[in-house]
């Protein structure tokens, strides 16, 4: 059983009969890191908002079940169940992320006492001890300070302090080292990976930076339009990918790419494949809906072009 699986996720906005996600499915196992990459706009933080139980209003997940350890956090009404200890989250953005009124202490308390239900000091306490675990030297002194006085990378390891205080099953990194240096990138990275081995979590770590996919990623989930349209491990995406969008954007990374695929946006009304009208390997049915199939060990496809060569 895995530690996390979504499945059959369907996400639509209010009044519009087209859906922005669309049976979307990922799993997570104990100690794994499972990275969704896809372009801009393609669903990956969409995907995390309706596992979170944070869409925004107007836009609901409709179907779609939300395990952890086997439980269904899913409700019938299309909300989610969980708490801290559960699942968090490490939002992109992290200046923004924070409350700029409060102490970043007092905010990394808040989220320890309403989750665990202990008093104000004790909250606090435990606060600046986990501020001072994420790396951050003087944190009693770290603690007192507003966000705008800090930067972006000591915000970002608030915002890991903030999630990981309640010790959470899986942890989701929404990009986390958006607008963060070189440098600072590499050392959130060790952090990330320093916490899985720590408290045993699993992580859906989004992104749509590959090179970071392969620094960090055990498993990789590749979106498009608010559709899985492959899932395998971080090895063969970069040695053996199938799914011609996932082979679009690896050549995207190193070569101009065909200006027939790159020239044209995403159409949701699409019934078929969403890359379909974008694909040079497009044939009549790939007008039908393809399913995610294991192809291999470990490789799940949804490619009726490919299904048909892969071995």
């Amino acid at each position: 059983m895995s530690l996390f699986r979504a499945t059959g996720l369907n996400v639509e906005v209010t009044g519009s009969p087209y859906p922005i996600l669309r049976e979307v499915e990922f799993s997570v196992e104990p100690g794994e890191i499972l990275a969704l990459v896809g372009e801009s706009g393609s669903g990956k933080t969409m995907a995390a908002l309706a596992v979170m139980g944070l869409l925004p209003f107007g836009i609901d997940m409709t179907t779609g079940e939300v395990k952890l350890e086997g439980r269904n956090l899913a409700r019938s009404d299309g909300t989610v169940e969980r708490d801290a200890s559960q699942i968090s989250m490490i939002f992109q953005h992290p200046v923004g992320a924070l409350n700029p009124t409060m102490r970043v202490g007092s905010q990394v308390a808040r989220a320890i006492q309403f989750n665990q239900h202990v008093g104000r000091s004790s909250a606090l306490q435990t606060a600046i001890e986990m501020i001072g675990h994420v790396g951050i030297p003087g944190p009693e002194q770290v603690a007192r300070r507003y966000p705008h006085q800090l930067s972006g990378g000591m915000c970002q390891r608030i915002m890991i302090a903030m999630a990981i205080s309640c010790k959470p099953r899986l942890l989701i990194a929404d990009e986390p080292t958006t607008a963060l240096d070189v440098t600072v990138q590499a050392q959130i990275f060790e952090l990330i990976k320093a916490l899985v081995e720590e408290i045993g979590c699993g992580v859906v770590f989004i992104t749509h930076d590959l090179g970071a996919v392969a620094e960090m990623a055990d498993r990789v989930t590749v979106m498009y339009g608010g559709q899985v349209m492959e899932e395998l491990p971080v090895a063969e995406l970069l040695g053996r990918p199938k799914h011609p969008y996932t082979r679009y954007l690896l050549e995207s990374v190193v070569q101009e790419v065909d200006h027939r695929i790159e020239d044209i946006g995403v159409d949701f009304a699409l019934t078929g494949c969403r890359f379909g009208h974008r694909c040079l390997l497009a044939h009549d049915s790939c007008n039908e809906y393809p399913t995610l199939e294991e192809i291999s060990p470990g490789h799940r496809l949804s490619c009726f072009a490919e299904k048909a060569e892969a071995p």
